[in-house]
């Protein structure tokens, strides 16, 4: 009976991956750009805003991050997150965060996630009370992005932000 159980056991183990590439895997590829913000002056004089890759940088820049996502799995991509940080040394801009079919939340500490009007922390007052506030934009450590649509086999997207140069 015991090693009928264990012969089993290694069956399904054995079987496993091949289960597993026979029904499929989605998996988004991701790829991360930094363009900086310049002020070009065209052919007739007019000054217009031209996103250049961000080589270097210098405090008051603004940066604008793209990621783009690809499916490059065998199925489509359910529920898909997109967590990304906003870099050291750098302030995100209000209202900036796009993404097409996508729910946007944002984080102070990298773990609890929120729209903004519901992102709050609190302060612990000189007579030990407590006292909360919603967290600004200035506050923001993290932004997640939740696809609200499949992404299918070889379907591509994007997400963004920006932000400025401390």
């Amino acid at each position: 009976m015991k090693r009928r159980f264990l012969l089993i056991i290694l069956a399904a183990v054995l079987w496993l991956p091949y289960l597993s590439a026979a029904q499929g895997r989605s998996e988004l590829s991701l790829n991360i750009t930094a363009q900086k913000e310049v002020m070009v002056k065209d052919e007739t004089g007019k000054i217009r805003i031209e996103w250049q890759m961000a080589e270097q940088t210098n405090p008051g820049d603004i940066l604008k991050f793209t990621v783009a996502y690809t499916n490059t799995g065998k199925v489509e991509a359910r529920n898909s997150m997109i967590d990304d940080p906003v870099p050291a040394g750098t302030t995100y801009i209000a209202h900036s965060a796009e993404g097409k079919n996508a729910e946007i939340s944002f984080s102070i500490d990298g773990k609890k996630f929120e729209s903004p009007t519901m992102l709050t922390y609190k302060v612990k007052q000189a007579d030990g009370s407590v006292v909360e506030h919603q967290a600004g934009p200035e506050m923001y450590t993290h932004i997640r992005w939740k696809l609200l649509t499949p992404v299918r086999p070889g379907e591509s997207g994007s997400v963004s932000f920006k932000v400025k140069v401390n």
